[in-house]
């Protein structure tokens, strides 16, 4: 008789425990992704749209990371 009680707290446990973490596993993937710096190419695009560097620097520097330098 006892033993029922002891499944159905397993049981709901793990309902409870199986969803809180997935939804904290995803929560701490979405803020590392967010901490995470961008890219090389994805600054350097930044940087020609706001107007701190000119098409020719952006073409020169692009291929420099093209390039692997």
């Amino acid at each position: 008789m006892w033993t029922d009680w002891v499944l159905a707290g397993v049981i709901a446990l793990a309902l409870i425990s199986i969803p809180l973490g997935i939804y904290a596993n995803r929560r701490a993937a979405a803020r590392l992704r967010a901490g995470m710096p961008a890219s090389p190419a994805k600054i350097l695009e930044t940087r020609l749209a706001a107007g701190e560097i000119s098409a020719e620097e952006y073409r020169y520097e692009r291929y420099l990371l093209e390039k692997g330098e």
